[in-house]
């Protein structure tokens, strides 16, 4: 019973740890840091010794701190990404923001952009990917992808076949809890074998 009561404490402080790494905000300095969560001027809502403007709306290119009583402006270019306090995390490439959707073969990004439809201006989600966690981020068409994942994957074979348009690449799988192009190039990235 003791051992029983032991675990789920543990369990339980687990828990709340991982929920208070969540609900942190922080800048990612590199990709190293990134790999190894190490936040830099880390704070959470309740702390208001550490502050974090990321000036995604007014589009300016630095990141404003106030930390320990001190303000500092980071440009978004020298940095590799920041974490928001809801747990996103938002990548910076060539001074745009990119949120950071899936971890897997490619990593899977987002924007929110402004489209002109008709009379109007509508938000519409672009996706973007890159091949590796600090490599260059393109939009996620299956041209790019073709030039990504050269002849000598099985991938290329299965990628048409699979998807009739680019905007089907960014279909969520629910079964397999990640995207459908994720999916497909775990089960097809092998080499073809030469004769």
């Amino acid at each position: 019973m003791k051992k029983i009561f032991m675990s789920l404490a543990l369990i339980g402080l687990f828990g709340m740890y991982a929920n208070a790494q969540r609900n942190q905000s922080g800048i990612y300095l590199n990709y190293t840091d990134f790999n190894n969560n190490r936040l830099s001027y880390a704070s959470n809502t309740a702390s208001e010794k550490n502050n974090i403007r990321f000036h995604e709306f007014s589009g300016k290119d630095f990141i404003t701190v106030n930390h320990m009583g001190e303000k500092k402006k980071l440009f978004k270019n020298e940095i590799y990404a920041y974490q928001r306090n809801n747990g996103q995390v938002v990548r910076t490439w060539n001074r745009i923001p990119y949120t950071l959707s899936e971890q897997g073969n490619i990593w899977i990004y987002y924007r929110d952009v402004n489209v002109s439809r008709g009379k109007g201006i509508q938000i519409e989600r672009k996706y973007f990917y890159s091949t590796t966690g600090d490599g260059e981020i393109m939009p996620l068409t299956i041209n790019n992808l073709k030039h990504s994942f050269p002849d000598k994957y099985l991938f290329q074979n299965f990628l048409d076949a699979q998807f009739r348009s680019d905007t089907e690449l960014s279909l969520y799988d629910g079964f397999a809890k990640k995207f459908k192009v994720n999916r497909l190039l775990e089960t097809t990235v092998a080499p073809v074998a030469k004769n």
